[in-house]
C-alpha cells in the first residue's frame, strides 16, 4: 500500500547498524557526501541536520552510551566534557574501543516509500570507510531495521499485518539466509510463541484493537520480535503497553505508528547485498496483508498443516508459501509485460 487511508504517500524510516567505524568518521564522511551540517550531542552521537535524506543520527547503539547518563556522575568528580577537554578524549577512545563490540547505528528520518532508492548513496558512504555487516564476524549480530508507517490504525488492518508477517516469516528467514548469530544467539529476534501462533492464525480471530493489544502484550510483553509491534501499541495506548513490559524495556520503547521490523541482516560491504532485496521481503507480507481472500487461504492452509504428523512442520509450510511468493511474482511479471506491450501499442503522437 503506497498510500494511508489519508490518501498520503507513506513513509519508511530504516536503522542500519555496521561494525568497524566510529561515530565521528561516519557522521563526517556521511556529511561530506550528502550535505547537511553536523549537531554533536557526544562522541556517541552526532546528527546530520538538512542532508539529502533529511535529518539522519549517527550513534554508538548502547543505552547507556547514548543516554549519557554517566555524565552527571563523572561531572560530580570534576570531569570535563567540553570540546577538546579530557572528557571528551575519553569517550573517544571509548567509541574506538567499542566499534568491534557495539554497532554503530545509522536512523533516517521517514522517507517516501517511493523514493528510497536514494538510500543507495548512503550504503556507498558506508562501504567506503570500510564499515563491516553482520557477516564479517562470529559475534556480529547486526540488524537493519525498517519501520514502515502503518496505513491505518484500524485493528482489523494492523491484524492482517501481524498474520501476513507470522505466515510469511519462516519463508522470509529462509530465503534471506538469516544470520545464525543472530536468530540463536541473541534475543534481538526471538520467535513469536507457538501459543501465540496458534492465537493470532485462528480464521476466526477478529478482536477488538484493546484485545489485539491484550493479546500481544500477554504473549510478547517484550521488544525483542523479528516484528516488534509495541511502538505501534505504545502510540495508540501507552499506559496499556507500558503496564505489561518489562521495567527494563519500558524507556527503550518509542512510541510511533509504525512497525518495527527487525529480522534483516545488515550486510553492508557483501557483494550483491541491497537494501532493495529486505525490502522486497517486507513488501510481500504488505500484498498478503492487502489481499483478504489469499491471506484466508493461506491461514486455513496453515492449520491444516499444524493438524498433521510431522518432525519438520517449517520446511514443509516454507514450501507452501514458496507457491504463494511464486504466483505473486508470475503476476507481477504479467502486469510489467501488458505495461510494456500497452506502450509499444500506443500510436505517436
Amino acid at each position: 500500500m503506497l498510500t494511508d487511508e489519508h490518501g498520503e504517500t507513506r513513509r519508511v524510516g530504516f536503522e542500519f547498524e555496521v561494525g568497524n567505524v566510529g561515530v565521528q568518521t561516519l557522521a563526517e564522511g556521511l556529511a561530506e557526501k550528502l550535505g547537511g551540517q553536523l549537531a554533536k550531542t557526544s562522541s556517541f552521537e552526532v546528527v546530520i541536520r538538512d542532508c539529502s535524506l533529511g535529518d539522519l543520527k549517527v550513534e554508538r547503539d548502547t543505552h547507556l552510551l547514548t543516554s549519557l547518563a554517566y555524565r552527571d556522575w563523572l561531572k560530580s568528580l570534576g570531569v570535563d566534557f567540553s570540546p577538546g577537554s579530557e572528557g571528551e578524549r575519553w569517550e573517544n577512545n571509548v567509541d574506538k574501543l567499542s566499534r568491534q563490540l557495539v554497532p554503530c547505528e545509522i536512523v533516517t528520518d521517514p522517507i517516501p516509500v517511493t523514493e528510497l532508492a536514494r538510500l543507495r548513496e548512503l550504503l556507498q558512504v558506508v562501504e567506503s570507510l570500510e564499515g563491516q555487516g553482520t557477516q564479517h564476524s562470529f559475534y556480529y549480530a547486526f540488524g537493519l531495521h525498517i519501520n514502515p508507517a502503518i496505513p491505518s490504525a484500524e485493528s482489523r488492518v494492523l491484524l492482517a499485518y501481524l498474520q501476513s508477517f507470522l505466515l510469511l516469516s519462516d519463508w522470509i528467514i529462509e530465503d534471506a539466509g538469516t544470520d545464525f548469530t543472530r536468530r540463536f544467539f541473541t534475543k534481538y529476534i526471538d520467535p513469536f510463541p507457538k501459543s501465540y501462533l496458534e492465537l493470532i492464525l485462528h480464521p476466526e480471530y477478529q478482536p477488538r484493537l484493546t484485545g489485539l493489544i491484550d493479546d500481544y502484550l500477554w504473549h510478547n510483553p517484550t521488544r525483542n520480535r523479528s516484528l516488534d509491534m509495541l511502538p505501534i501499541f505504545a502510540a495508540l495506548d501507552k499506559e496499556r503497553v507500558l503496564k505489561r513490559v518489562k521495567e527494563a524495556q519500558k524507556a527503550l520503547i518509542k512510541p510511533r505508528p509504525a512497525f518495527h521490523y527487525r529480522l534483516p541482516d545488515c550486510r553492508v560491504g557483501q557483494p550483491g547485498w541491497t537494501m532493495e532485496d529486505e525490502w522486497n521481503r517486507w513488501q510481500l507480507v504488505e500484498v498478503l496483508a492487502a489481499d483478504a481472500e489469499q491471506r484466508e487461504n493461506l491461514l486455513e492452509a496453515w492449520q491444516r498443516e499444524q493438524a498433521k504428523f510431522r518432525l519438520s512442520h517449517r520446511s514443509a509450510w516454507i514450501e507452501q508459501v514458496q507457491d504463494f511468493v511464486e504466483a505473486q511474482t508470475r503476476s507481477e511479471q504479467g502486469e510489467t509485460e501488458q505495461k510494456m506491450q500497452t506502450t509499444q501499442r500506443r500510436p505517436e503522437a
